[in-house]
């Protein structure tokens, strides 16, 4: 019944169905929730929306909650989205390990496989035995494609990998997009990691106290995401490494892009990596050169490994990369207004990073006491991504 429903959603337009939707998607988004605060939020009249309610419970969407805060009389009824009997496949697809989940709609994680990769295989290769491990999971918990809402897969970095142009993005994921689907049977969808990171952080941890959200991810490229009033900004794949493309020094180093002063010439791991070169070639004193006998075998871990020895040559290049990107996130922060900004990324949690960046932001903000931004450090969950992809496939559900 809830499949059937939910499949409704997507393809019916009468009005009827459109206001169960909406109920549903408020309930998604605030639950546990009030009818009366329900009514308010959908425009709608407070015994037609009990009627709609009493529908979606019948139909197993929603359940009522613990009982509210009573102002006096009878505690009132909460409502939220029943979990028990959906269920979403989240993928994230990388050169390194790949993720599947089997997820509730709450974005439970109920089973998980991860797949090494070992060598560099292509995309179909790869999808073929990803989709392999996604039916032995389903068989572990007695599903079949049959049984699920549908799949979700991340794949940009395996696009960055293999160099596809951004301008062959959209007909690349649509060529993937009819495969999979027509062998599995049911919805999927494909999109960029970063929006799928960033909805599974607000789902799980932000909707309660966020209207204007924005996650940002510090890493190899440099991306972020919005998510207003609980709508996911459904920006192209290819346009996610545009925040790292933020101009910070119009006399700067050159980019790839084309521009001079991009905040990837100054934040990112390559970056990080090019300054620790460039000062150790300058004579400067490191940990560095007893870890390494060559420059050619400095790479990323050596950094890291250095960063926990506390190397003062590392922990200078890192404090100034973090003060750029919260140069960058502060001036979002200044046009965007968000109430809450998280930071991810495999720098974030690295030393004094996160410190260093959320100080130099609120040093930019303070000028004025009216933002009353909020930031916080992502998860420091490997399942996120995952997570966010299978959220992505109830999004499909309910977009208008």
């Amino acid at each position: 019944m809830l499949l059937n429903l939910l499949h409704e959603f997507r393809e019916s337009k009468n009005s009827k169905t459109r206001k169960l939707k909406t109920l549903y998607r408020l309930i998604l988004n605030h639950g546990p929730i009030r009818a009366e605060t329900l009514s308010s939020l959908a425009h709608i009249q407070s015994a037609t929306c009990a009627r709609l309610l009493d529908e979606l419970s019948k139909n197993g969407l929603i359940s009522t909650a613990e009982l509210g805060e009573s102002t006096g009389g009878r505690k009132p009824i909460l409502y939220q989205i029943n979990s028990a009997d959906g269920y979403v496949i989240g993928i994230e697809i990388s050169d390194i390990y790949s993720t599947v989940l089997l997820l509730n709609l709450k974005l439970d994680i109920l089973g998980m496989v991860k797949v090494q990769n070992k060598r560099v295989e292509p995309i179909d290769r790869m999808i073929d035995g990803l989709l392999i491990e996604v039916d032995a999971l389903l068989s572990e918990h007695n599903l079949t494609t049959k049984d699920i809402l549908g799949i979700g897969i991340a794949l940009d970095h395996i696009l960055e990998r293999d160099k596809t142009p951004p301008d062959r993005y959209e007909s690349e994921i649509s060529e993937i997009q009819n495969v999979i689907a027509s062998r599995v049977g049911c919805l999927v969808t494909i999109g960029s990691g970063i929006n799928f990171a960033a909805l599974a952080e607000y789902r799980l941890r932000y909707k309660s106290q966020s209207q204007r959200f924005l996650f940002t991810t510090c890493d190899t490229e440099i991306r972020s995401c919005t998510i207003i009033d609980s709508v996911l900004s459904r920006l192209p794949i290819s346009t996610a490494q545009s925040f790292g493309h933020t101009t910070i020094d119009i006399n700067g180093l050159h980019c790839e892009c084309g521009s001079e002063g991009c905040l990837k010439q100054y934040s990112s791991l390559a970056a990080i990596k090019n300054q620790v070169i460039q000062q150790l070639r300058l004579d400067k004193k490191s940990v560095i050169n007893t870890l390494v006998k060559d420059e050619s075998e400095i790479d990323y871990h050596v950094i890291f490994q250095a960063l926990a020895m506390d190397d003062p040559l590392c922990q200078s290049v890192l404090a100034e990369a973090a003060r750029y990107y919260g140069v960058a996130i502060a001036n979002a922060v200044l046009i965007f207004q968000p109430d809450v900004v998280v930071c991810g990324g495999t720098l974030t949690p690295k030393n004094n990073f996160f410190a260093l960046t959320k100080e130099t932001i609120e040093r930019k903000i303070s000028a004025f006491p009216h933002i009353k931004t909020r930031i916080f450090s992502a998860s420091d969950s490997y399942e996120i991504v995952a997570q966010g992809a299978g959220g992505a496939v109830l999004e499909k559900y309910l977009e208008e």
